[in-house]
């Protein structure tokens, strides 16, 4: 199942963008929006970004993700 996740531009080269997934850098579409660049925020969603998202949002967002994750890998133990 695919979810929409906010994520931080490491690179832009061409039509890709280079963000972080799961840990490790990984290439996704630009959704063809013009004028990204290293530090912005977007959604991905299946491979490709699709909007630009404000960074605070994202990292509250990155962060609640995150916490969440541990507390559901926490209880499943």
């Amino acid at each position: 199942m695919c979810r929409a996740e906010p994520r931080r531009v490491l690179a832009v080269d061409g039509g890709r963008l280079q963000v972080l997934f799961d840990g490790s850098p990984t290439w996704v579409g630009d959704g063809g929006m013009d004028g990204l660049a290293e530090g912005d925020y977007v959604v991905v969603y299946a491979g490709h970004a699709v909007e630009r998202m404000d960074g605070d949002e994202a990292e509250d967002i990155i962060r609640f993700n995150d916490e969440l994750e541990a507390m559901l890998e926490s209880a499943s133990r």
